[in-house]
C-alpha cells in the first residue's frame, strides 16, 4: 500500500465521528415479587428466548462489592442471574438441580477465561439452591482458579417470594 493511501486512510479515520460506547438502556430494578409468581406444578418448562428479552429486571436482595456487575430477571416462575466477571468454572454446590442452567459466554482467542458467566432456575416455595462462580484467583506460585461469587436463592414457606443474597 502506498504511503499517499496510507494517509488518506488516516485522515479518513480522524475525521470520522467519534463512537460513542452503548449504554444500555437503564432498566428499573423491580422487587422480585412485583406480580404474583406463578409456580408450575410438574416440571416447569424454561422461558424462551422471547420471554428472556422481555423479562424483568429484579433486585438482587443482598449484593457484596464483587456483585457490582452483577444483574437479575424474572420471567414466569423462573430467575436468571448474569455476571460480567472473569469466570473460569460454574456450579451448583448445593440444592435442587431440575431445571438449572449454567453458561459461560465464550472467550476470546488469547484470553484464559470467559468474561461472564450465567445461571437460570426454576423458583418455587421451599427452594434453596447455592452456586459458585469461579474465576482466577492470585496464589503462592501464581494464578490458579479460586471461589469468587456465591449465589444463595432460598424461598421460605409462606414467604411471598424466595431471597436472593450474591457475594
Amino acid at each position: 500500500m502506498s504511503r499517499a493511501r496510507i494517509l488518506k486512510a488516516l485522515v479518513f479515520l480522524l475525521l470520522l465521528p467519534a463512537a460513542k460506547a452503548e449504554q444500555p438502556p437503564s432498566e428499573e430494578e423491580k422487587p422480585i415479587d412485583f406480580e404474583p409468581i406463578p409456580v408450575e406444578e410438574g416440571t416447569p418448562k424454561p422461558p424462551t428466548p422471547a420471554e428472556w428479552q422481555n423479562a424483568a429486571r429484579v433486585k438482587i436482595h443482598r449484593k457484596g462489592p464483587r456483585a457490582e456487575h452483577c444483574r437479575a430477571w424474572r420471567a414466569r416462575g423462573w430467575l436468571k442471574v448474569h455476571c460480567d466477571v472473569q469466570t473460569t468454572a460454574a456450579s451448583l454446590v448445593g440444592g435442587a438441580s431440575r431445571g438449572v442452567s449454567l453458561w459461560m459466554s465464550e472467550p476470546k482467542e488469547g484470553v484464559p477465561a470467559p468474561p461472564s458467566g450465567q445461571v437460570m432456575f426454576p423458583i418455587r416455595p421451599g427452594d434453596r439452591r447455592i452456586f459458585e462462580l469461579f474465576s482466577f484467583g492470585e496464589t503462592y506460585g501464581g494464578s490458579m482458579v479460586s471461589p469468587g461469587l456465591v449465589l444463595q436463592e432460598y424461598w421460605i414457606e409462606g414467604d411471598p417470594a424466595p431471597v436472593l443474597v450474591l457475594r
